[in-house]
């Protein structure tokens, strides 16, 4: 699905050399008791949210000092990115190198004082957590990219770090976590072409879905207005709006990426992940069920 991935650069300060590894310090007890007490107090907010706590569950739950961390994009990665910083300060990890799949990412793990590696596709990444617009019930196939900022974000390279991860955990409210999904589909089509593409898209959908070009500035419209969206991958962006329940996302995915001019998507599918959804009744941890689908994102 379209050509090798560009290698992207991001405006931080990076650490070289992401896969050296400190000697893990053993405190004695007595300071060991306090750093654990200073950790408690610096770790909830006065007001902790439920997505706040799905937060802090991954990071708790699934980080572990000398780690490779794919850092998300979105509300709840950016808390887990902040409450990631405040362990790092305090001492509970060690030897963490974040993998920003952002721009917006790499920004707020500098401010949180996470040591950042750039992405190659041979990086080994040990855990990654994002937030989704939207997950489907039971297969957690889910949809990124809704966000009209994507001018300055990437689809490919979020998809990529997420698809590299060896555990992928996924944040989400109750509300995003549902059967019959319903919204748009951000599809990355080539601009020379594009026209042909979505003309292609809409007859496949004919009914069920409106397809507009993504504007960067202004008001949207089937064309994409005096000012379409080009990606920093130099490709447009169509808004697949669908305007019925969509039956499934891994169906819509496959069809997409049939057409020629697709270079890639926004349904993340294909291997397996967790997803934490929060709720003011508390967190709810879901597996995704395996499917006989192979390969990455």
């Amino acid at each position: 699905m379209g050509s090798a991935i560009p290698h992207l650069h991001f405006p931080v300060t990076l650490k070289p050399n992401p896969r050296l590894r400190k000697k893990k310090t053993n405190f004695p007890p007595a300071i060991a008791r306090a750093r654990a007490t200073a950790i408690k107090a610096c770790s909830l907010p006065a007001e902790a949210s439920p997505l706040f706590m799905a937060a802090k569950h991954t990071v708790d739950t699934y980080i572990k000092s000398g780690m490779v961390i794919g850092l998300g994009s979105g509300q709840a990665s950016g808390m887990a990115i902040e409450y990631l910083g405040w362990q790092l300060r305090a001492g509970a990890l060690t030897d963490i190198v974040g993998i920003p799949t952002s721009v917006v990412s790499a920004s707020e793990a500098a401010k949180a004082g996470i040591p950042l590696a750039e992405y190659e596709n041979n990086s080994q990444i040990d855990f990654a957590f994002g937030d989704v617009d939207i997950i489907e019930e039971r297969t957690l196939i889910s949809v990124i990219g809704r966000r009209r900022s994507q001018g300055e974000e990437s689809i490919i390279r979020e998809k990529s770090v997420l698809s590299m991860a060896d555990q992928l955990v996924y944040m989400v409210t109750e509300n995003q976590y549902k059967s019959g999904l319903e919204g748009s589909i951000p599809v990355l089509v080539e601009r020379l072409n594009w026209m042909e593409t979505a003309e292609e898209i809409d007859d496949l959908f004919l009914g069920d879905a409106e397809v507009w070009r993504r504007p960067s500035i202004g008001h949207a419209d089937p064309h994409g207005g005096d000012f379409p969206l080009v990606t920093r991958e130099g490709h447009n962006i169509l808004d697949v709006i669908f305007t019925s329940p969509i039956a499934s996302l891994a169906e819509v995915a496959q069809s997409l990426e049939n057409i020629d001019g697709v270079v890639d998507h926004g349904v993340v599918f294909k291997f397996r992940c967790k997803a934490i959804v929060a709720s003011e009744s508390g967190l709810s941890i879901v597996d995704n069920v395996p499917t006989n689908a192979v390969g990455g994102a």
